[in-house]
């Protein structure tokens, strides 16, 4: 009798743990996982997630109370760069998806929504399994049917867009030397880079009459040879030298040329003023940035993560730009180029390096 009565306890209380829980796991601890498409060692990926990490916490859910965390790198920047790669290290994630058996997956840009968010889902349209994503710089849309609408994307997947301001980091550029008027803009030629170059065409150049600096220029490079060569091209040309990416600059063999190689090299041959579109931009050496903030993107879709885990559907959440921007200045770089940064303008700087690579890449 007491035997029978003790399994009878048991069973209740198993099914009252299962209720007063998220709904999306039948024990306490929920398990999530974040998909980065990048490599560990990358600033932007570190911000994301310590941004996840505190918008899961606005919504109540704490890390190692609530629910326990794994991380997955899919190095697809340095390492793993063509498609094959890619896919390979999606193939990797998507077992360990089924392995790990999570709550609830994060993923950080393009790469890991196109092969592991959207593949799992095509995979397994009968699970569910929520994704959410940031960083992404191509069209949800193109993912379609799994992705119907940004309004309502109608499936398992939602998350939040990243689109530069272009017309906020020109505007700041303007502030910084009022004379100027002429700005060049440097990309490398990852997909990525392309989707933001194709962008910056269609939303900037053909609807902006008013631009801040006219922009003479809008390169989209293979190699950092290529970048050398126009860097070095407008010294008398520009007034600016608009950064919008430069980590997967290949050399003569073909190879990654590591990030800091090629800031280092940018800083120490040009005289003009640096402005980027990401806050790492400037955190890794160059003058200045009015950028995307990874930490509060994290923020903003580790908030939605929370509203899912509570019953949210996320095929009911809007996809879109959370417009969350920061203003960073480098002082060091500010020092090379005899450049004094207004006070107006320190002041509502979110952070100001003090160094020329302090970033994390």
């Amino acid at each position: 009798m007491r035997k029978t009565l003790s399994i009878i306890i048991a069973l209740l209380l198993a099914t009252s743990l299962g209720m007063s829980g998220c709904g999306l796991s039948s024990t306490l601890a929920l398990k999530l996982l974040v998909v980065h498409s990048y490599h560990e060692a990358w600033a932007w990926d570190q911000d994301i997630q310590r941004g996840i990490i505190e918008g899961l916490s606005r919504r109540g859910y704490i890390q190692d109370q609530d629910y326990e965390l794994k991380t997955f790198y899919m190095d697809t920047k340095i390492t793993y760069t063509t498609t094959e790669q890619m896919k390979e290290r999606a193939e990797i994630a998507l077992d360990l998806i089924d392995e790990y058996e999570p709550d609830m997956v994060f993923t950080n840009d393009d790469d890991a929504l196109r092969h592991v968010a959207v593949e799992y889902a095509k995979r397994n349209p009968q699970k569910h399994l929520p994704f959410v994503f940031c960083g992404v710089n191509g069209d949800p849309l193109a993912y379609s049917p799994i992705i119907v609408s940004l309004a309502a994307p109608g499936g398992p997947i939602t998350g939040a867009l990243e689109r530069f301001p272009f017309h906020e980091a020109l505007s700041l550029a303007k502030r910084l030397n009022p004379s100027a008027t002429r700005i060049v803009l440097l990309a490398d030629a990852s997909p990525s880079s392309t989707f933001v170059v194709n962008s910056f065409q269609q939303e900037y150049l053909d609807v902006v009459t008013n631009s801040p600096l006219e922009v003479i220029g809008l390169f989209q490079v293979q190699t950092f040879q290529e970048w050398q060569a126009k860097a070095a091209g407008y010294q008398t040309e520009a007034d600016f030298l608009g950064i919008i990416t430069y980590h997967q600059l290949r050399d003569e063999n073909g190879q990654i040329v590591p990030a800091p190689e090629v800031v280092d090299w940018t800083v120490h041959h040009s005289h003009l003023p640096e402005i980027g579109f990401l806050t790492f931009h400037a955190e890794d050496g160059f003058l200045a940035a009015a950028g995307v903030s990874g930490y509060d993107t994290g923020i903003y879709v580790g908030v939605m993560g929370g509203e899912i885990l509570g019953g949210r559907d996320p095929g009911t959440i809007p996809i879109v730009d959370p417009q969350v921007t920061d203003i960073v200045f480098n002082l060091e770089r500010a020092n090379m180029l005899a450049m004094t940064i207004p006070a107006a303008e320190l002041a509502k700087a979110a952070r100001v390096f003090q160094h020329i690579g302090q970033g994390r890449y």
